[in-house]
């Protein structure tokens, strides 16, 4: 849905909602504590604006509906803590360079990107990184009638104490009809505190009309490794449900 709209002052939103389990509590790649569990529950507003069909203006702003964390506490107890609330906003201006082919066409992007804290930090639980981060990302995508092939890198720089993140993913899609696509979606995560994530799985893809798209996505995590530096929750699965409209 994010490829939407493709026209001259076009304009869309959409709202998606995930849900987040992880059930270990690591450090590194040792599990520090077994069955400590992490659980979020999320909506998401996400909405663009295309001044030209290659410049447009994006933000995403989550609100955590319910989140929950089991930790060792003091005394080696566990300890059960809670979040909720409106999360950072993300701005971003992709630009695009679109190009058609005798059998496929596609574009490449590189967008600029700015998270803003709508918090403070503070030492207790918080989903959101509550700082001031900037940064980029590049991808190329392209499509035939039946396939499409999608990659993007992106890193990010944030204020202390968050590490710099990069990521990578390559996305692989059947167009199994003109309305529907299913695809299969990797993602590589890292920073510079030792985190190492590689989470894949299916993603179904349906455009119910000219204005209205759905998309469901799941996503387990096969590789994860937290920061060496303090303990945090890995080995997770996200189930992601979302519904878009473009104007």
């Amino acid at each position: 849905m994010n490829m939407m709209p493709r026209w001259d002052g076009g304009y869309g939103f959409q709202v998606l909602a995930d849900t987040i389990h992880r059930s270990d509590l690591k450090q590194g790649n040792d599990v520090v504590g077994d069955g400590f569990t992490e659980d979020i529950t999320r909506l998401h507003l996400q909405g663009v604006y295309t001044w030209d069909r290659s410049i447009r203006l994006t933000f995403k702003l989550p609100y955590v509906i319910d989140a929950r964390r089991e930790v060792l506490g003091a005394n080696a107890d566990k300890v059960v803590q809670h979040d909720q609330g409106l999360g950072d906003l993300t701005l971003a201006l992709p630009l695009k360079h679109y190009f058609n082919l005798a059998t496929r066409s596609g574009n490449w992007t590189v967008a600029p990107q700015v998270r803003v804290p709508l918090g403070n930090k503070d030492n207790s639980y918080q989903v959101a990184d509550r700082v001031w981060g900037t940064g980029v990302s590049i991808g190329y995508e392209t499509e035939t009638y039946h396939w499409f092939f999608a990659t993007s890198a992106s890193a990010w720089v944030f204020e202390d104490p968050e590490p710099a993140e990069w990521s990578w993913s390559i996305d692989l899609g059947w167009n199994a009809r003109d309305n529907m696509q299913i695809l299969w979606e990797s993602d590589f995560k890292w920073d510079d505190e030792d985190a190492l994530f590689l989470s894949a799985g299916p993603a179904f893809y349906w455009r119910l009309n000219d204005h209205t798209h759905t998309r469901i996505e799941w996503r387990h995590d096969f590789i994860s490794d937290v920061s060496t530096h303090a303990p945090d929750h890995g080995n997770g699965d996200r189930l992601s449900i979302g519904i878009g409209f473009v104007f």
